[in-house]
């Protein structure tokens, strides 16, 4: 490959780039930094927004803008600034999907952007949405309503359902036949609790591939120059744009298919070990 400093790496966090617990030990961030320092051009696309993941990486020196919530955002680390957006799901479209989800006792999160991040849920009827709420009451983000009504003033960035396989395959495939050129749907297994799975979606316009080749324009970058690491579904769309894709040890068996290389996984710092084996 070219000169490791002409690249630009791009780094998943859950499953990846974080440990088993979703952190980025201190020891991690001091590695990461060194390798900045050296000449590493390294940035972040995860599924997290800005409230969640900044906790975890604001002692990273990251100098190129972080690619957030499934690629809705493209923001500066240190300001939470946003740069550039891709697009939000239609009231009409999130109504709808309520209306099928309650045909089938799911209940929905959705994702809202304002003056701040929100995720609306009305109730919790599993072990796996409760996990998840408890990740997201510790980050201030959960908003707990009676019915859903969403201000003019937000935008509707996504939604997500966790149940049962059994319970979910239904709702997903009457949202692909409905809006399969509206919606961008992963639908795979809780990497925390397997016996349940996650219906997430986004607008169609929002995925980590597309938002990549807008940063990458943005920072004006040869997409050929990139690298990109990850472990989930979502990140299949940076694999299929990047100049050069790395799936985890730990990730799913679609993933590694289509990566150019797999490396150790996130539980022994597969990313920094890798990164580390270029700026020796």
């Amino acid at each position: 490959m070219t000169n490791a400093k002409k690249l630009l790496y791009i780094s998943d966090l859950d499953g990846t780039l974080l440990d088993e617990e979703g952190r980025l030990p201190a020891d991690s961030i001091k590695r990461l930094n060194k390798l900045i320092d050296k000449g590493l051009n390294f940035t972040i696309a995860t599924a997290r927004n800005y409230d969640s993941a900044y906790p975890l990486l604001k002692g990273l020196n990251l100098k190129h803008p972080v690619i957030l919530f499934n690629g809705v955002y493209l923001t500066e680390f240190h300001t939470g600034t946003n740069l550039l957006f891709s697009d939000f799901i239609s009231v009409d479209i999130i109504n709808k999907m309520i209306s099928i989800a309650d045909g089938h006792n799911i209940e929905p999160f959705i994702y809202t952007y304002g003056d701040k991040h929100l995720v609306y849920f009305r109730r919790i009827n599993n072990l796996g949405a409760q996990a998840y709420l408890d990740i997201i009451s510790s980050e201030q983000r959960a908003h707990k309503v009676d019915s859903f009504s969403f201000p003019i003033s937000e935008h509707i960035s996504g939604f997500l359902l966790i149940d049962t396989q059994e319970a979910l395959e239904p709702v997903n495939a009457k949202l692909k036949s409905l809006y399969e050129n509206e919606l961008n749907i992963y639908f795979a297994p809780d990497v925390s609790n397997p016996e349940f799975c996650w219906l997430q979606s986004f607008h169609q316009e929002a995925n980590k591939g597309k938002m990549l080749t807008h940063m990458v324009e943005h920072l004006s970058i040869p997409i050929s120059n990139t690298v990109v690491f990850g472990d989930y579904l979502n990140d299949l769309d940076m694999f299929r744009v990047a100049g050069y894709s790395i799936a985890m040890q730990n990730a799913l068996p679609e993933v590694k298919s289509l990566a150019d290389r797999v490396i150790s996984s996130n539980i022994d710092q597969g990313v920094i070990l890798y990164l580390e084996s270029l700026f020796e």
